[in-house]
């Protein structure tokens, strides 16, 4: 069944402060301050920067975090086009992938995203292979809390309940389909119980009622989640990941609360179109990764609760794969259908 996508406003952007590009003009913005290893004279001019999701968005912050500090770098403009709308990123993907493979397009997307084409709204190419892979940014995490003035503080005891009662806990979720809504899924289908779903249009408003009452529990992103956790407003049954998260380290895992083995997270990351050059995507892995590295991006990363990552192309592509491998596990096991 085609998708009926809607065409979104472009915000647009500029990560280089036009005093220096007045200063600098188009043809010398490649070479100023230039990092070894790009091939040509690439970037010989502005690259612009898809960002799938609205300005203050998880993407929007980490895309400008990143380029901004390339354009300090490179003496070079990225400018950034918010696309946010239109089935949940897929817009940006067709966008990005319908572009020249020049490297003068990239889009800053989500493993949330690449589900979306893959089951919420198939798209009709193919979304394993029609974007390249260039850097992951940051590992997306996942927690579980509950509301206070519940009768069960921890999995063990949310699980006695709910098979006591059931039918009695609900759970807010940013969306069907989405990761938070896939997390909840697999762990009542691993943990053997039933919750109702409630679909928010974001995490914020499922949070709201949450900390008013009208809700029981609350799957989102750990950034989303911390403040309310420490402050005891929101108690934490547990995150997604295998291992505790730097930037929240006294979280404990579903995995030590009893799901033993319990992995499943998502990522921030930078595509390109397809069959981007080799040379020229290594060099921007080599580069982005020196940025994710500095002390300072590492640690405005782990106080807005995002969890650096980085790795190579190949091992970037064999996450994202990976990641829908999972999901689609995950949808057969549980018997789940997914619609817009």
């Amino acid at each position: 069944m085609p998708t009926r996508i809607t065409l979104p406003r472009i915000a647009r952007h500029s990560f280089a402060a036009a005093a220096l590009l007045a200063s600098l003009g188009t043809s010398g913005l490649a070479h100023a301050q230039k990092p070894p290893g790009l091939p040509g004279n690439y970037p010989s001019k502005p690259v612009r920067i898809i960002i799938s999701s609205t300005p203050g968005g998880g993407a929007d912050y980490l895309g400008r975090l990143i380029f901004g500090k390339l354009a300090e770098q490179w003496g070079n403009a990225f400018n950034s086009e918010n696309i946010a709308t239109g089935a949940g990123g897929i817009y940006a993907m067709e966008v990005t992938q319908k572009s020249p493979a020049d490297g003068y397009t990239l889009l800053v997307t989500s493993s949330s995203s690449y589900i979306n084409a893959a089951f919420v709204a198939p798209v009709s190419w193919n979304v394993r292979n029609a974007l390249t892979p260039i850097s992951p940014m940051t590992l997306s995490v996942l927690a579980l809390g509950v509301a206070t003035g519940l009768p069960y503080s921890n999995l063990k005891e949310m699980i006695a309940y709910a098979k006591a009662n059931p039918g009695k806990i609900n759970y807010g979720v940013p969306g069907i389909g989405s990761s938070p809504h896939l997390n909840g899924e697999l762990v009542q289908h691993v943990a053997g119980f039933k919750m109702t779903v409630i679909p928010y249009k974001g995490t914020g408003q499922a949070l709201i009622d949450a900390l008013a009452g009208r809700l029981d529990a609350v799957f989102g992103s750990v950034t989303a989640l911390t403040p309310h956790v420490r402050s005891g407003k929101i108690k934490l049954i547990g995150v997604t990941s295998i291992g505790r998260v730097p930037s929240a380290p006294e979280f404990i895992t579903l995995n030590e609360a009893g799901l033993t083995g319990y992995d499943y997270s998502g990522w921030f990351g930078i595509v390109g179109p397809a069959n981007m050059p080799q040379p020229l995507v290594n060099a921007l892995n080599h580069a982005i990764t020196k940025v994710i590295n500095l002390p300072e991006i590492q640690a405005s990363m782990l106080k807005n609760g995002a969890d650096p990552m980085t790795s190579t192309p190949e091992q970037f592509r064999a996450t994202i794969l990976a990641g829908l491998d999972k999901t689609d596990t995950v949808l057969k096991a549980t018997g789940l259908k997914l619609t817009e």
